[in-house]
């Protein structure tokens, strides 16, 4: 008699557990997961599975199991880790100092390494072609857009991914379609004015000073320039000057983000920032370059009929009980966006809290960690939303 979905995950589900723990034991960050690739690669071809190396600056991969049809969905997992220290304590913990999978991402490749190795144990039921995205950067530097321009999903007719969620339980899954989650841009402020000893402020120009005023000022956008039902976030999380206290540097560096929920407001904070940002500079005697990164961020937005079909497909596998409809999107970005715009797909987040009591630390928290007790049914679900579309179901 054929073994269920849950059997099969059943089955494989120590190994994947393994192989969870043993990729958030090497944690690396964008573009140079190179350790992260072998071995994913190294499952890959353990278990049969065809795929090509190669992608966005290296490190990507695309695999894929044919079966017996002409549609082809893909499936999409992000690699990458982030600059953080870890403080979780756990047996697995990073072995890189200030490296840490503090994201899930872990999870997430786990996860479709499972999916990849369960569908191919079933191939001969399936109805078309399956494609599994395994990609690189997704944080901070956009790796999804370049897997998309090099073609990793350009004969795919639907694709999907997943984000654990740490404010769902786990055995849940969170929807919401249309905007789910925001813009994110990345800009620089290099603040210029004049150097002096610190006993002297007045023969200088006292960038600090001025990065204090223009950081200030940023706040205004939000609270006086945009409508109070637009969403919107402006950052400033870093500011680097100097190097004594008795002297007042000649520059600062601001960093931060600004999000959105449309196109129409990204472009009015964009502006804004510049406007704000040279011009207090100039009130102050200063001057200010506002640089903002190519390696932005487009709101993601769910396709509805996609998003039902996954919803249907959840409640099937799983039961009503364990689906949340999201009221809000978040203003944190994904650049499975960059997807998205291609092709009709949906993105949906994965219950990572095993406690009914407690909270759970948030994502890029030093606490974070993916919930192994979260993998049954993100296994479960990916598969079969991978069954059911290329059945056309």
């Amino acid at each position: 008699m054929a073994t269920t979905l849950q059997e099969s995950i059943e089955e494989l589900l120590p190994e994947i557990i393994a192989l969870r723990h043993e990729l958030h034991t090497h944690p690396e960050i964008r573009f140079e997961e190179v350790w992260t690739s072998d071995r994913i690669a190294t499952f890959l071809t353990e278990n049969g599975i065809e795929h090509k190396r190669g992608y966005a600056k290296g490190t990507g991969i695309v695999a894929w199991i044919k079966g017996g049809g002409e549609r082809t969905v893909a499936l999409r997992t992000d690699m990458d880790a982030l600059d953080i220290q870890e403080e979780t304590g756990l047996d697995y913990t990073s072995t890189i100092p200030q490296r840490m999978h503090a994201c899930g991402h872990d999870g997430h490749m786990a996860n479709l390494c499972g999916v990849a190795k369960l569908l191919n144990g079933r191939r001969d039921e399936l109805k078309g072609t399956v494609k599994f995205i395994f990609q690189p950067a997704e944080e901070l530097a956009a790796g999804g857009r370049y897997m998309v321009e090099e073609g990793a999903i350009a004969d795919a007719d639907a694709v999907f991914g997943l984000h654990c969620w740490p404010t769902l339980p786990v055995g849940s899954v969170g929807f919401k379609s249309g905007a789910a989650m925001a813009s994110a841009d990345m800009f620089i402020i290099n603040v210029t004015g004049k150097g002096c000893h610190a006993a002297d402020p007045g023969a200088g120009v006292d960038p600090i000073l001025v990065a204090a005023h223009i950081t200030t000022a940023l706040q205004s956008i939000v609270s006086r320039e945009t409508n109070p039902w637009d969403a919107a976030v402006v950052t400033v999380a870093r500011i680097n000057s100097g190097f004594a206290s008795n002297v007042i540097p000649e520059t600062a560096i601001m960093e931060g983000t600004f999000r959105a929920l449309s196109e129409k407001v990204r472009l009015r904070l964009r502006d804004s920032i510049e406007r704000i940002a040279t011009l207090t500079a100039l009130a102050h005697r200063a001057r200010a370059e506002v640089i903002f990164s190519p390696d932005c961020y487009p709101l993601l937005y769910n396709d509805e009929a996609m998003t039902k079909f996954v919803r249907d497909t959840a409640e099937s596998a799983l039961g009503s009980e364990r689906l949340i409809d999201l009221k809000y999107p978040t203003m944190g970005a994904e650049d499975f966006a960059f997807y998205l715009q291609e092709k009709p797909g949906s993105f949906f987040f994965i219950g990572n809290n095993p406690s009914d009591t407690e909270p759970y630390p948030n994502l890029h928290s030093p606490h974070f960690n993916f919930s192994d007790d979260a993998l049954p049914t993100s296994i479960e679900l990916m598969s079969a939303v991978a069954i059911r579309f290329l059945a056309g179901l």
